[in-house]
């Protein structure tokens, strides 16, 4: 392990040492050694980098992983993440500050070409607080990576459905390149972000149905033989409230390059071009051509949207498009 890495306090002393003199500290060899944890954001309760491969939480909550995790390259190159390949998962044990009915997380992830002959479920958990079996479901939440289309599916048990009331992403996530997600959990909302940008939200009946099972991550106990997806996790964050679209934005910095999150806006997907139009926002408009082609067809490229349909409305199509074409609809900001 390196232990002189930016950001951490490392002390070592010689003789007992007593780690109550640092609040959040881990303890190594037996006291030789102790780890005390990053600044601490107001409202994080686990933060796991991966630099190191212990799985320790540097939030300062003590939320450490049980076991190891195998070294990957990180997002910024900086570091490290942690690899997973179905063959093995992180557990972080059960605690007040992760069983909650409101709270966000967010993480960078990097999906390895994988052969799907060889997946026996087409959903395979990215992360999973609670565990599935054959009787009852723990999904608070859990996150999915579709094997098949490559879509993310977030399931959240409720009072109403312990199986999860869900949403799907309508990005679609490329093998090879790095994304940022960030679910975010309202009293009865979901809001998913991919690479800063609003996907998908939903609406749910029920609340937060939360348990006392572990905090899985890159796989689950249920999935271990079923699922051999090969992925990268980096700078995994789990907060106890909402976070903003601002502060999406700011842990999302550099998803997209030069092109900035707000920029863009998912519209719908085979729609008219006057249905695309009305799903565009206040402050938003279906995008021009000029604006297509200055980076908002990149970030539809890059964020999968254009799998949905090959036919991408521009603002220019109000004019001559017949009523019955489809085609995708993307909202750019207005900047006048």
């Amino acid at each position: 392990m390196d232990y002189f890495k930016t950001g951490i306090i490392l002390l070592t002393l010689v003789g007992a040492i007593d780690c109550d003199l640092s609040t959040g500290a881990a303890c190594l060899y037996s006291g030789d050694l102790v780890l005390k944890p990053y600044a601490r954001m107001e409202g994080l309760s686990g933060y796991w980098s991966f630099d190191d491969n212990l799985g320790l939480d540097y939030s300062g909550s003590q939320n450490h992983a049980l076991n190891a995790v195998a070294g990957g390259h990180s997002f910024s190159n900086q570091g490290a993440s942690a690899y997973f390949d179905g063959n093995h998962y992180l557990e972080v044990p059960s605690d007040s500050t992760l069983n909650l009915e409101v709270f966000s997380i967010s993480f960078w992830i990097y999906i390895q070409k994988q052969d799907n002959q060889l997946q026996d479920k087409r959903l395979c958990p990215v992360l999973q607080k609670g565990e599935d079996n054959d009787l009852t479901y723990e999904r608070a939440p859990a996150i999915f990576l579709d094997t098949k289309e490559k879509f993310i599916q977030v399931n959240i048990s409720t009072e109403e459905s312990s199986k999860g009331e869900y949403l799907k992403s309508n990005a679609r996530l490329q093998n090879h390149r790095w994304y940022h997600l960030a679910l975010v959990r309202a009293k009865k909302s979901i809001y998913l972000y991919v690479n800063g940008i609003l996907d998908s939200t939903n609406s749910t009946e029920g609340s937060t149905l939360s348990n006392e099972s572990p905090l899985y991550i890159g796989n689950t106990p249920a999935c271990l033989e079923k699922c051999s997806l090969a992925f990268l996790v980096d700078e995994l964050k789990f907060f106890n409230g909402e976070l903003s679209e601002k502060e999406v934005g700011n842990e999302s910095f550099g998803s997209l390059g030069q092109i900035e999150a707000e920029f863009v806006k998912f519209g719908c997907s085979s729609c008219t071009v006057l249905e695309a139009s009305n799903y565009c926002e206040e402050g938003y408009h279906l995008c021009t051509t000029i604006e297509l082609h200055s980076g908002a067809y990149a970030v539809a490229r890059i964020m999968g949207w254009t799998q949905l349909t090959a036919d991408v409305w521009s603002h220019d199509a109000l004019r001559k498009s017949q009523e019955e074409d489809l085609g995708l609809g993307i909202c750019c900001k207005d900047l006048g």
